[in-house]
């Protein structure tokens, strides 16, 4: 198998993995059917903020709801969402650690991450960074050049006819360059 042949093998790989992630983050964590008929199960428990099924250590499966890549894990006797608990990211027992934050199942730099910038979901503008959680402002344009001033020869003055005379001669330059000469006679 040439190399080019294995490049485009893990690029298609790559590709069918972020189409498998994007379909589990389209995935409400309550399901619709509770939201629409209204359905209240005692097997859902507010725990800071976030309703988890538990007892589920008998019945795992109960957490997945038949998905390939599951959101939801039996973490401790709990479905626990791995693609945002930083205790249990992306598999169970697994922690980021204190300065991370679990986002699509991977631990990430909330501070520098230009697709999770300041928390899971806010992508940055293209061209800015992120910045200790806040998208940068645009980087600013380069000033241009002034401009180089036009170098024009000056124009040439043209010649203005002079006459010299003494000691008996006299000289005259007329504007075409030429000179005459000529004898003075004495007045």
């Amino acid at each position: 198998m040439g190399l080019q042949a294995q490049c485009s093998a893990l690029a298609m790989l790559v590709l069918v993995l972020v189409l498998f992630l994007m379909r589990i983050e389209g995935n409400p964590i309550i399901p619709m059917e509770v939201i629409e008929r209204g359905i209240e199960s005692t097997s859902l428990v507010e725990n800071d903020g976030v309703n988890q099924i538990t007892g589920c250590a008998a019945r795992p499966l109960i957490c997945s709801r038949g998905e390939l890549l599951p959101r939801f894990m039996c973490c401790g006797d709990r479905c626990v969402d791995v693609t945002l608990d930083n205790d249990n990211c992306g598999i169970c027992n697994f922690r980021c650690p204190f300065n991370r934050l679990c986002c699509g199942r991977l631990c990430i730099d909330p501070l520098t991450n230009i697709f999770n910038c300041g928390g899971c979901g806010n992508v940055c503008p293209f061209g800015r960074l992120c910045i200790l959680g806040s998208c940068g402002f645009e980087r600013a344009l380069p000033v241009p050049e002034p401009p180089l001033p036009v170098l024009v020869p000056p124009t040439p003055v043209p010649p203005t006819p002079f006459t010299v005379s003494g000691a008996g001669v006299r000289i005259t330059m007329v504007p075409s360059g030429a000179f005459t000469a000529g004898i003075e006679e004495p007045a």
